[in-house]
C-alpha cells in the first residue's frame, strides 16, 4: 500500500514538473514575441551588432538587397569567411526584417561559359575585387579558378560594390581572414548608411593653388563618390562659400596661399569643418630624377604658419627609410642593353601606423615617394588631441635640403648605423577644439564676406596634415590612345596594390563620421589557431587524432551509463 502510494506522488510529481516546464515554454514564447531579444554568447560578442548597426536596420523604410557572390564549392578557410557573412546577414535579417533581403550567387552554376564570362566582366566593372583559389576536379586533380569575395548591396535604383577580403600582403592568409572577418559588418553597414541616407554629405577638393588635378586624384574621387558629392572649386577668400562640405582636401598644394584663402579656410575650422592637407614640403624634381640626378628643394605655400597655430610644425628635410618601395635599375654594363633589376629606393617609405587605430587597423604599407618629417606642438594650441598615423619604420633617418639625390644611391649598400632614427611622423590627425590663427591679427583684405566677424575660438573639429601629397596621388598611363588613371596605391613596377586609398577612405570616414559606425574597425576577434609546430610531430598528431575521436564517444558512454543507474536506484526505492 505504501509502495502504490508513492508512486502516486511521484506520478503526481512529474506531472507537475511537466506542467511547469510547459508554461515556461509558453510564457517565454509570449515575452519573445512581446519583445525581441538576442543572447551571444561568444567571448568577443561576434555575433552582437553595434548599436548604430541595429539602429539604422530598423529605420530601413524600403527593401536593401545584398547579393554575395561567395559560393558553390570552395576551400576550407573561404567556407569558414562564407559561413561568417552569412552568420551576419542572419543577424542584419534578424533587425531589418523583410527590409533587408541576401542572397548567395554561385558564380559557376552558369553552365555557358560566355555568359559566365561576361557576369565576370560586370562584376569586375561594377567594382568588386578578385582573388585567385585551388579548386579539384571530379578526377583529383585541381584548377585556378578566380572569385569574388564581395557583394552588391541595391537599395532602389543605387548600387554599391563592397569588397570583403583584406589583402595585406605583411599579414598570413589566417590573419588577413581574420580581419576581414572583424571588419564584415563595418562594411556592410556603412554602405547601406551610404546608400539609404536621404541628404548625401558634401566634400569638396580645394583648386587654385596648384593641387593635383582631376586625372591625378580620379581613382580617389571615384571611391569617394560612393559615399560623398565631391565637388572641385576656388576658395577665392570666400568663407561662407565652404561652410556646406563637411570635410576640404587640400591635395599637393604647389603655389602659396593667399592670406584671405587661409582666413576662410581658418574660420571653415572655428566652425568645426574638417581639413584634410596633403602636402609636399619638399619638391623634387623627377624629370631631373630620371636623368640621374635632381636637387631636392624647399616648397613653402603659406599653410605653415597656420598648422604651427593648429599644434604642428612641418620639417624641411627628406626621410629615408630601410622599409621602402623597389624601383627599377639598370644594372647592365655601359655599351650592353638595358637589363632592369627592381632595388630597394629608401627615399620611397613605406608608411605604417598604430595598429589600434580604427583608421590603420589591419591596413597594409601605405607608399609615398619623397616624404618629410613633421612633428607635433604643445602650447597654446587649445584644447587639441593629436595622433600620428602614418611613420616610419625602426630605421629611418632624416636628410635636410637643399640635397642632391643621385640613382647611383641606389646601387650603393646603406649604412645601418645612419638610419638610427624611428617612427618618424609623417601623418598625424589633430582633434579637439583649436584656436583661431587670425586671433590677434586683423582680417585681411579680400575676405567675403566683407563684414564677417571673426570666430576666434572653434567648435569640436578634426585636421590631418600629411607631409607627402603623393600619396593622394594615382599613376596616370597613356593607353590606346587616352590617358587612364590607375588605382591609387598600385605600383607599376611591383605590380603591388599598396594601402593608399583604403587609408585615406578611413580617414575621411573617421572625420566626418556622425553615427558611430568607424569604431566597429576597432573590434576584435581572438584567432585561435593550432599549434602547427607541436602537429608536426607524427605523434602529437595521433595523440591528437584519437582524443578528438575517442573522448567523445568515451564521454557519451559514461554519461548513459549514470542516467540508467540513477534511474534504476530511483525506481527501486
Amino acid at each position: 500500500m505504501v509502495k502504490r502510494m508513492d508512486r502516486k506522488a511521484l506520478k503526481r510529481k512529474h506531472l507537475l514538473q511537466l506542467g511547469i516546464t510547459l508554461v515556461l515554454v509558453v510564457v517565454v514564447s509570449l515575452l519573445a514575441e512581446i519583445k525581441f531579444f538576442r543572447i551571444d554568447l561568444t567571448t568577443e560578442k561576434k555575433h552582437t551588432l553595434s548599436q548604430p548597426s541595429r539602429r539604422m536596420l530598423r529605420e530601413l523604410d524600403d527593401v536593401v538587397y545584398v547579393k554575395v557572390y561567395l559560393d558553390g564549392e570552395l576551400p576550407a578557410e573561404f567556407v569558414n569567411f562564407r559561413k561568417a557573412i552569412r552568420e551576419l546577414m542572419d543577424e542584419f535579417q534578424a533587425y531589418g526584417g523583410e527590409k533587408l533581403q541576401y542572397e548567395f550567387i554561385k558564380l559557376y552554376d552558369e553552365a555557358d561559359e560566355s555568359i559566365r564570362n561576361r557576369m565576370i566582366g560586370e562584376l569586375y566593372d561594377k567594382g568588386l575585387s578578385v582573388t585567385n583559389i585551388q579548386v579539384r576536379d571530379s578526377e583529383g586533380g585541381s584548377s585556378t579558378r578566380i572569385i569574388f569575395p564581395g557583394a552588391i548591396i541595391a537599395f532602389g535604383p543605387f548600387e554599391l560594390p563592397v569588397n570583403l577580403l583584406k589583402n595585406n600582403p605583411t599579414l598570413s592568409h589566417e590573419l588577413n581572414l581574420n580581419n576581414s572577418i572583424q571588419t564584415l559588418e563595418y562594411e556592410f553597414a556603412r554602405a547601406i548608411h551610404s546608400l539609404t541616407m536621404e541628404e548625401v554629405p558634401r566634400i569638396a577638393f580645394i583648386e587654385g593653388h596648384g593641387e593635383l588635378d582631376s586625372m591625378q586624384t580620379h581613382s580617389l574621387m571615384d571611391e569617394l563618390k560612393n559615399f560623398f558629392q565631391v565637388d572641385r572649386g576656388y576658395i577665392s577668400g570666400n568663407v561662407e562659400a565652404l561652410l556646406n562640405y563637411q570635410a576640404l582636401i587640400i591635395a599637393r598644394p604647389e603655389h602659396p596661399f593667399s592670406e584671405a584663402d587661409k582666413f576662410a579656410i581658418d574660420q571653415y575650422i572655428m566652425q568645426g569643418g574638417k581639413v584634410l592637407f596633403f602636402l609636399d614640403p619638399v619638391h623634387p624634381f623627377a624629370d631631373s630624377l630620371s636623368a640621374g640626378t635632381t636637387v631636392a628643394l624647399a616648397n613653402q605655400v603659406g599653410l605653415e604658419d597656420l598648422l604651427f597655430k593648429y599644434g604642428v610644425r612641418i620639417n624641411y628635410n627628406l626621410v629615408a627609410d630601410l622599409q621602402c618601395n623597389y624601383v627599377p635599375v639598370n644594372t647592365a654594363p655601359v655599351g650592353e642593353q638595358a637589363r632592369f633589376t627592381m632595388m630597394p629606393w629608401v627615399y620611397h617609405p613605406l608608411l605604417a601606423g598604430p595598429v589600434t587605430h580604427p583608421v590603420t587597423r589591419g591596413l597594409n604599407y601605405v607608399k609615398s615617394q619623397f616624404a618629410s618629417s613633421l612633428d607635433t606642438l604643445s602650447g597654446n594650441s587649445g584644447q587639441v588631441k593629436k595622433t600620428v598615423l602614418l611613420a616610419t619604420s625602426q630605421a629611418s633617418r632624416k636628410r635636410d635640403v637643399p640635397l642632391y639625390i643621385s640613382m647611383e644611391e641606389v646601387t650603393v649598400q646603406p649604412d645601418p648605423a645612419l638610419y638610427n632614427a624611428a617612427n618618424l611622423p609623417i601623418g598625424v590627425l589633430l582633434e579637439g577644439n583649436f584656436e583661431s590663427f587670425y586671433l590677434n591679427y586683423p582680417i585681411p583684405d579680400g575676405v567675403y564676406p566683407s563684414d564677417w566677424k571673426l570666430i576666434p575660438h572653434g567648435q569640436p573639429s578634426s585636421i590631418f596634415v600629411l607631409t607627402d601629397g603623393d600619396i593622394a596621388a594615382n599613376e596616370v598611363q597613356y593607353e590606346q590612345g587616352a590617358f587612364r588613371a590607375q588605382p591609387l596605391g598600385y605600383d607599376k613596377y611591383t605590380q603591388q596594390t599598396f594601402g593608399n586609398l583604403e587609408f585615406i577612405m578611413n580617414i575621411v570616414n573617421y572625420m566626418t563620421d556622425k553615427t558611430g559606425l568607424m569604431e566597429l574597425r576597432s573590434r576584435e576577434f581572438k584567432l585561435r589557431l593550432l599549434n602547427k609546430e607541436l602537429l608536426s610531430q607524427k605523434s602529437q598528431l595521433l595523440k591528437w587524432k584519437l582524443i578528438n575521436t575517442l573522448l567523445p564517444l568515451l564521454l557519451v558512454m559514461i554519461t548513459g551509463l549514470v542516467i540508467q543507474l540513477v534511474r534504476r536506484r530511483k525506481y527501486k526505492r
